[in-house]
C-alpha cells in the first residue's frame, strides 16, 4: 500500500528510523567492545602467569610486573585521555589508542624477552587507558539523557563488570590450549575489526572541547596516578605498610593536590573545576570509588581461595567465574529496566550495593572445606547481581548532563575513580587478609580462609558506605535536553 505524493511508501519514516537505531546501536557494540577488551586484559594474564614466567625467565619478585605494568599506565593516562577526546574527537582518539593497544597486545605476544614484555604491557596499558574513556563518552555523545542512553550505559557497565569475570576462564582456556602468548594475541583481531568499524560508522564530532591540552595538569594528575597506584601495588604485594609503598603514595596525593591548585588557575584545564562541584558528579564518582574498592577484591579473593586452599586449576577455577557473568549482566539490563520506569537512580544502586554488601557478608563464614556450590557460588552470584544493579545507574549520574565536549574528560573521571577505588580497596584488603592470616600463627589452609574472610567482612562495610553514600544523590536525574533528547525518550 502507498501513500501521499507519487505513491511514496508509507513506511519510509519507519525505515530511516529503524535504520538510525540500527546505526546506534553498532556504537553501542564498538564501544561495549572495546571496553570489553581494555577490562579484560587485567584479569586474562593472571591465569598465563605461570607459563610466562617459564617462557622468559622472570624471577619471581619480578613477575608481578606484568600485570603491574599494565594496572599503573592504565590509570594513569585515564584523565588525560578522556580530555584528549574532548579535544581531538571521540572517532579520531578511538581509532588511535585502538591501533596503540592492538600493536602493543602483538608486540606482547611476540615478546622475546622479560623486559619486552613488560614494556608492551605499559604502552597496552597507555593505550586502553585512552580508549576507555573515549568508549563512554562514544555513548554519551550519541544518547542524550533518557531511557536509551541508560540502556547503552547499562550494556557498557555490564561489559565492564562481565571482563572481569569471563578473563580468567578465557586466559585459562588459551593458555591451556594453545600458549600463554595468545592471551595477548586475541586483542590482534579483535582490535583490526574495531578499528575498521569505527572508521565506517563513527562521525566526526560536530562539537569538540575549546583550547589546548592541559600539559602541566596533565603530567601532575598523570604522574599522581602513577604514583599513588604504585605505592598501593606495593602495599598489597607486601601485605603490609612499608616505606617505599608510603612514599609513593604521599607523593602521589600531594601532586593530586597541585592537580587541583593547577586547574583552578589555567584558562583551558585537563578537568574543569566547574564539573566535579555538581553534587550529582561529585557524589556519584564517590559512590564508584567506593563500589570498586569493596566490589573489586571478590574476583581476586574467590580466586585465590579456588586455586590456593582448595588446589582447583587455573581453568576450573575460571569456570566458577561464568555464572556470575550471567547475574552481572541480569542486574545491569535490570537496573535499565528500573531507571526506565522512572526509579531514582539512588533507590536503585543503594538496592544493589546493599545485596552486594549482604551477599559479602553471607561469604564470611567460609571454611576450608566448605561447599564451594553453596558457600562460595550461591553468594558471588548476589554480589555480582548486586554490583550490576548498582554500576549502570551510578556511572549514568556520573556523566549525566555533561556537555558534548567534555564528555570525555567526565567519562575518563568516572573510569579513574572506579579504577583507584579498586587499586586501594585490593590493598587495604590483602593488608587485613594477611594481618588476619600472621595473628593465627601457622598459614595451615583455615588460617588462609579466616583472612579472607576478614577481607570480605571489610568489603560489606566498604559497600555500606557506598549505598550511605548513593542516598547523598539527587531524587531523579535531569531531563536531557539538545536535538536528541526526544529521540532518546
Amino acid at each position: 500500500m502507498t501513500n501521499g505524493i507519487d505513491g511514496a511508501p508509507a513506511q519510509a519514516p519507519q525505515v530511516k528510523d529503524t535504520e538510525r537505531r540500527t546505526r546506534d546501536w553498532i556504537l553501542v557494540a564498538l564501544a561495549c567492545t572495546g571496553q570489553l577488551i581494555v577490562v579484560l586484559d587485567v584479569s586474562i594474564v593472571n591465569v598465563a602467569l605461570p607459563g610466562i614466567r617459564g617462557s622468559l625467565g622472570f624471577a619471581e619478585e619480578d613477575l608481578q610486573w606484568v600485570v603491574t605494568a599494565y594496572t599503573l599506565t592504565f590509570a594513569g593516562f585515564m584523565l588525560i585521555g578522556g580530555r584528549a577526546a574532548d579535544l581531538y574527537g571521540r572517532r579520531r582518539v578511538f581509532v588511535l589508542s585502538l591501533v596503540v593497544f592492538t600493536l602493543a597486545s602483538l608486540a606482547g605476544g611476540l615478546a622475546p624477552n622479560a623486559i619486552w614484555l613488560v614494556a608492551a604491557r605499559a604502552v597496552q596499558g597507555i593505550g586502553g587507558a585512552v580508549l576507555a574513556p573515549a568508549t563512554l563518552a562514544i555513548l554519551t555523545a550519541a544518547f542524550a539523557e533518557g531511557p536509551r542512553r541508560t540502556q547503552a550505559i547499562a550494556t557498557w557497565t555490564m561489559m565492564g563488570a562481565v571482563g572481569g569475570a569471563i578473563g580468567a576462564v578465557l586466559g585459562g582456556l588459551l593458555t591451556e590450549f594453545f600458549s600463554w602468548r595468545w592471551v595477548l594475541l586475541v586483542n590482534v583481531p579483535v582490535g583490526l575489526v574495531l578499528a575498521v568499524l569505527a572508521l565506517t560508522y563513527l562521525t566526526r564530532d560536530a562539537e569538540r572541547a575549546a583550547g589546548r591540552l592541559d600539559v602541566l595538569g596533565g603530567a601532575t594528575v598523570t604522574a599522581g596516578f602513577l604514583a599513588l597506584v604504585y605505592g598501593l601495588v606495593r602495599f598489597g604485594k607486601e601485605a603490609a605498610f612499608d616505606a617505599v609503598g608510603t612514599g609513593a603514595v604521599l607523593i602521589g596525593i600531594a601532586l593530586l593536590a597541585l592537580f587541583v591548585v593547577v586547574e583552578a588557575r589555567v584558562p583551558h584545564p585537563l578537568l574543569p573545576l566547574r564539573i566535579v562541584r555538581q553534587r550529582a558528579v561529585a557524589v556519584a564518582n564517590l559512590t564508584m570509588f567506593l563500589l570498586g574498592a569493596g566490589f573489586f577484591s571478590v574476583l581476586y579473593f574467590v580466586s585465590l581461595y579456588l586455586q590456593g586452599v582448595r588446589e582447583l586449576s587455573a581453568l576450573a577455577a575460571g569456570l566458577v567465574f561464568v555464572p556470575f557473568a550471567v547475574t552481572t549482566v541480569i542486574g545491569a539490563q535490570s537496573a535499565a529496566r528500573l531507571l526506565k520506569r522512572g526509579t531514582p537512580p539512588r533507590l536503585v544502586i543503594i538496592a544493589g550495593t546493599a545485596l552486594a554488601a549482604l551477599a559479602f557478608a553471607a561469604l564470611t563464614p567460609l571454611d576450608a572445606d566448605s561447599s564451594i556450590g553453596w558457600s562460595v557460588v550461591v553468594p558471588g552470584l548476589v554480589v555480582f547481581l548486586g554490583i550490576g544493579l548498582a554500576l549502570a545507574p551510578t556511572a549514568a549520574t556520573a556523566i549525566g548532563g555533561a556537555a558534548p565536549q567534555d564528555a570525555g574528560v567526565v567519562s575518563g573521571l568516572a573510569n579513574a575513580t572506579r579504577q583507584l577505588g579498586g587499586s586501594v580497596g585490593l590493598a587495604v584488603l590483602t593488608i587485613v587478609a594477611a594481618a588476619r592470616t600472621r595473628g593465627d600463627g601457622t598459614p595451615d589452609a583455615q588460617a588462609i580462609t579466616d583472612g579472607y574472610t576478614t577481607a570480605f567482612a571489610v568489603a560489606a562495610v566498604i559497600l555500606v558506605l557506598a549505598a550511605l553514600s548513593a542516598a547523598l544523590l539527587p531524587g531523579r536525574p535531569r531531563t536531557g535536553t539538545g536535538p536528541r533528547a526526544e529521540e532518546s525518550r
